[in-house]
């Protein structure tokens, strides 16, 4: 594999719909249409359930072209194999009321979807998304970044938000714990 990583906005959006739209969501049918839109929007569930996928694919190239959506890329040459969701926390709607308190008047970054082709899967792609979303956030001047994965043992649709053994691995501390899921921090004065 020749793997390279690359910024939502050094690729056409298309790049990211076709990608998306190649892949085969037989796991969690409820993905498909999402167009990683779902944490971006503060409707109610009933809502965002009646929305149609073109209503997705239409948001999220506007939401790209405006760069208020982020996220990187991986390829394998010119395949694209993977993305990574990664953005301003405070962006992610969905999630403002949930957010630590501890964090809220920071500049922080957040990790939320990865998506990777079956193929390529356990060969460190998305440990390699991550890790260009650290170096891309940490140049910016963010003061840290923010993850939540769910452990799940042996359930792949589970491990869309990455997993805490990959966190813990690159150097994100736990925040807090409720049942499966975990808020991992990463602090970038903390971070060689």
């Amino acid at each position: 594999m020749n793997l390279n990583i690359k910024s939502l906005w050094q690729c056409d959006p298309s790049v990211f719909t076709d990608f998306l739209e190649r892949l085969d969501y037989g796991h969690a049918p409820h993905w498909a249409g999402c167009y990683c839109r779902f944490y971006h929007g503060d409707m109610d569930f009933e809502h965002w359930k009646k929305r149609l996928p073109s209503e997705n694919k239409v948001e999220a190239v506007d939401a790209i072209s405006k760069r208020e959506m982020h996220g990187f890329l991986a390829f394998d040459n010119e395949k694209c194999i993977g993305w990574l969701n990664a953005n301003d926390a405070h962006l992610f709607l969905r999630l403002k009321s949930v957010l630590p308190a501890s964090i809220k008047d920071k500049r922080v970054a957040l990790t939320i979807c990865f998506v990777i082709d079956p193929q390529y899967r356990n060969q460190g792609v998305a440990t390699a998304l991550l890790e260009t979303a650290i170096e891309h956030y940490r140049q910016l001047g963010y003061d840290g970044m923010l993850a939540a994965p769910i452990e799940s043992e042996g359930s792949f649709a589970l491990k869309y938000r990455g997993t805490p053994g990959m966190y813990e691995k690159l150097g994100y501390s736990i925040l807090e714990k409720v049942d499966r899921l975990s808020v991992f921090w990463l602090d970038f004065q903390k971070v060689d």
